[in-house]
């Protein structure tokens, strides 16, 4: 009793309390008051606009450390900052531009505040939407400039109903050269910065300004561009290279394969987003893998998947492109295999389900190519069935299975031997997207691969 009265004493008497003998492993949380996104009285912005962020932090018991300022739209984190602070009490008042981002839609972005004592106790705080301003898209204009660095501009026309612009001018897009701006206005031959400039930051595209960098022609592989565009809402540089491949129906070899008929086109030569023109078939959508094709109209496709030749079988009775790797004993690709996985267009009934670990005699559909982006990421869309089972390999032989660590255990399990992709906790069929991100490369005969792989609903 006595020693608990003393302790009452010491802790009423003083004006002060003394925390490291009261509470020796206690950390206190910073407070945070009056966190608000203001604009001089108004309750929506442009994006591009200047907007102020103020807030009062205060922490009588520890020191502070510093704040993280995030602004979200959707998924887009387009703000992320960390500032130092110290003392017991600090006043935030940062005047910043509401950033126009790919992906914008109009309404109130997300914006949160964290801070850090010494002691590394935090406090978050979001705030609500009635002290924050609705962001809007800024309008599109009917025209861009693609802004060559070397004194040479070719203009971008707004496509009809959609947020893409595009030249169709083999020379002019030629003429720009190795790198350009993309602005809304321009200043005789530069981009104008008074208006929107888009340039490049760590290979994405960005709203800069006069000091940001350009963007880096993309690779035509030799061929030069037929056509050059910008998306203004994905911030995407849409491309098609000066090269064109037909596959005429009538000029396919038959082929039968354990009961399967199949049309065949092998060796064919496909660079990414080249065009691939149908001649003879029905709706595309209904036939195409639509992880490596983009359709453009009735009959012509852009090929989405990487630079080398292919065997393309169309299946008669089933009405589906197949486009698989031409030379099966070659470590720099990966062929998906398994079972109760198939191409996406099926349901539980589908004709085209992955059979190979069950030995199934059609072959076509045994294995599946997977497509290399221009991150060097492999990946296919799958429709994943109740105890679905997937392996992956390097070549096209029992040793070059590839060793692989889940990114997504809850939907996408490794087994113990490191092999198999089994149902996670949270599993329901449906469409996914598969993607392969090489962690250790294999050696010449294909062996040793390792991979961190992600599964995805789409």
């Amino acid at each position: 009793m006595v020693c608990c009265l003393a302790l009452l004493a010491m802790v009423s008497c003083g004006d002060k309390v003394d925390r490291n003998l009261v509470w020796p492993e206690w950390a206190s949380r910073p407070v945070i008051e009056d966190a608000a996104i203001t604009a001089e009285g108004r309750t929506s912005v442009v994006a591009g606009e200047q907007v102020k962020f103020s807030a009062r932090i205060h922490d009588h018991f520890n020191e502070l450390k510093e704040y993280t300022f995030v602004v979200k739209y959707g998924d887009n984190k387009v703000i992320d900052m960390t500032v130092p602070i110290s003392g017991n009490e600090a006043a935030v008042d940062m005047d910043f531009v509401m950033p126009f981002s790919a992906g914008l839609e109009s309404g109130y972005p997300e914006v949160s505040i964290s801070v850090s004592n010494v002691e590394n106790g935090t406090s978050v705080q979001r705030i609500p939407n009635e002290r924050n301003v609705a962001v809007t898209r800024p309008g599109s204009p009917e025209r861009l400039y693609l802004v060559g660095t070397n004194g040479r501009y070719a203009v971008l026309e707004k496509l009809e109903g959609s947020y893409a612009y595009a030249i169709d001018s083999k020379d002019r897009i030629a003429e720009v050269g190795d790198a350009f701006y993309i602005a809304e206005k321009i200043n005789g031959t530069a981009p104008d910065f008074s208006g929107i400039v888009w340039g490049e930051n760590e290979g994405r595209l960005e709203v800069i300004d006069a000091a940001g960098a350009a963007i880096k022609m993309p690779d035509s592989y030799g061929k030069g561009f037929k056509r050059l565009g910008f998306n203004i809402y994905t911030f995407d540089i849409e491309k098609m290279i000066d090269y064109t491949v037909v596959i005429d129906k009538e000029k396919m070899d038959a082929v039968e394969q354990n009961g399967v008929n199949y049309l065949a086109m092998e060796n064919v030569g496909l660079l990414r987003d080249c065009e691939v023109i149908f001649e003879g078939f029905g709706e595309l959508s209904a036939m195409l893998q639509a992880d490596r094709f983009e359709i453009i109209d009735g009959k012509s496709a852009k090929f989405t998947g990487h630079g080398q030749d292919w065997n393309i079988y169309y299946d008669v009775d089933d009405n589906w492109m197949i486009v698989n790797y031409s030379v099966f004993n070659t470590s720099g690709q990966i062929w998906v295999t398994g079972q109760k996985a198939c191409f996406p267009l099926g349901g539980d009934e589908t004709a085209h389900e992955l059979k190979y670990l069950d030995g199934d005699g059609k072959v076509r559909y045994a294995t599946l190519a997977a497509v290399k982006d221009e991150r060097g990421v492999f990946s296919v869309l799958l429709y994943l069935k109740d105890d679905f089972t997937i392996q992956l390999y390097r070549w096209i032989k029992w040793s070059t299975a590839v060793s692989m660590n889940s990114l997504t255990p809850e939907t996408a399990k490794i087994t113990d031997d490191r092999i198999y992709i089994r149902p996670g906790t949270d599993f329901t069929p449906g469409v996914y997207l598969l993607e392969i991100f090489i962690t250790s490369e294999a050696d010449a005969g294909g062996d040793g691969s390792k991979a961190d792989i992600s599964i995805k609903a789409i």
